[in-house]
């Protein structure tokens, strides 16, 4: 075969086509996965256009984990079949890859959004806090949380749950308590363990949408007690009855401070208005 300078490309061209290093060029063709399709007689080598088409799937196979032994097999007994076979697997991996990097995204997004919250956080006032719609989440039941192995025990638990329903993992989890349990004291006696997610057919238990009382948390988890119980007297004196659960999002933990002393814990609970109280009692 002549050498054509319409279709055919030095190491030096096709390397910078493809943006890869003439070094890659040349360990491809030493271990015959990829060689040049002309060597002019004074030892040259020459690539046609066309074979740019098979390096970039070489390459893609490589990204995906597939040895370059494994590569050189398939272009060693290449067939429409054999290619039919092997992008029906790779596509699969792809997909499964991309659901991967879907769920590390949103897992950064959550927590890159509970650490910007946690530097605006207000930790001297109880607030308030409108949320227009309901929010989902996938619960598990805990152990009171009175010692390491029932936290465990509890995580344990809920990572099983999520696990076997196919919910992936969010950046932290959250803790429930029911308003009757925190008014008795008993403000260690957790009730759930849940994980937000998006779709409402992996969720049991609905944060419905409303308005909620605030409280960021920044005392440790030996003095949490002082936020609930000021959230309970914030209630009191402003004639609020607050309904279901307490609901802790820990915004700030070991990623970004060291200790479980300087977590930030945002603490919310709904607060049922006078006109909802009305309905509930017609209902």
């Amino acid at each position: 075969m002549e050498i054509n300078p319409k279709i055919h490309l030095t190491t030096g061209q096709f390397a910078s086509l493809l943006d890869v290093s003439k070094d890659t060029l040349h360990y491809y063709d030493k271990a015959g996965i990829f060689s040049p399709e002309l060597v002019a007689s004074n030892g040259y080598r020459y690539y046609s256009i066309y074979q740019a088409d098979v390096f970039i799937v070489i390459q893609i196979l490589k990204e995906l984990d597939m040895p370059l032994k494994e590569i050189k097999q398939f272009l060693t007994s290449r067939s429409p079949e054999n290619l039919i076979h092997l992008l029906e697997l790779k596509e699969q991996a792809l997909t499964e890859k991309m659901n991967e990097l879907k769920t590390m995204k949103q897992v950064v997004s959550d927590k890159l959004s509970d650490t910007k919250q946690a530097l605006r956080a207000n930790t001297y006032d109880v607030l308030t806090e409108h949320r227009p719609a309901d929010e989902y989440i996938a619960v598990t039941h805990t152990k009171p949380l009175t010692n390491d192995l029932n936290i465990y025990q509890s995580m344990q638990l809920h990572y099983r749950y999520l696990e076997e329903h196919g919910i992936a993992p969010s950046a932290s989890e959250g803790w429930m308590i029911h308003v009757d349990h925190v008014r008795g004291n008993a403000v260690e006696k957790y009730d759930y363990l849940y994980t937000r997610v998006k779709e409402q057919k992996q969720a049991n238990h609905v944060i419905t949408k409303g308005t909620y009382l605030i409280a960021y948390h920044n005392l440790g988890y030996s003095r949490i007690g002082d936020t609930y119980h000021r959230l309970l007297s914030y209630a009191d004196q402003h004639q609020l009855t607050l309904s279901g659960y307490f609901y802790e999002d820990i915004l700030l933990d070991e990623l970004s401070v060291e200790g479980s002393e300087k977590y930030l814990v945002k603490i919310s609970v709904k607060v049922i208005q006078y006109r909802d109280l009305l309905l509930n009692e017609e209902g």
